[in-house]
């Protein structure tokens, strides 16, 4: 597993999402359905920016 880090830039202040996923485009995936959320709470749009991964030693 690893854990992958996106940037929301929300009329708020950015704030990180961290989402655990075996890939990318399962990581992804979750972040836009989270991202969704957020503009239709929000009512605002919403930019999103990848900011990196922390991989995990399995042991």
């Amino acid at each position: 597993m690893k854990l992958y880090i996106f940037t929301l830039e929300i009329p708020f202040g950015p704030i990180d999402i961290n989402i655990e996923a075996e890939g990318m485009l399962d990581a992804f995936t979750q972040a836009k359905e989270y991202l969704k959320k957020a503009m239709i709470e929000t009512s605002a749009k919403i930019n999103i920016q990848f900011k990196g991964t922390v991989y995990f030693n399995s042991i």
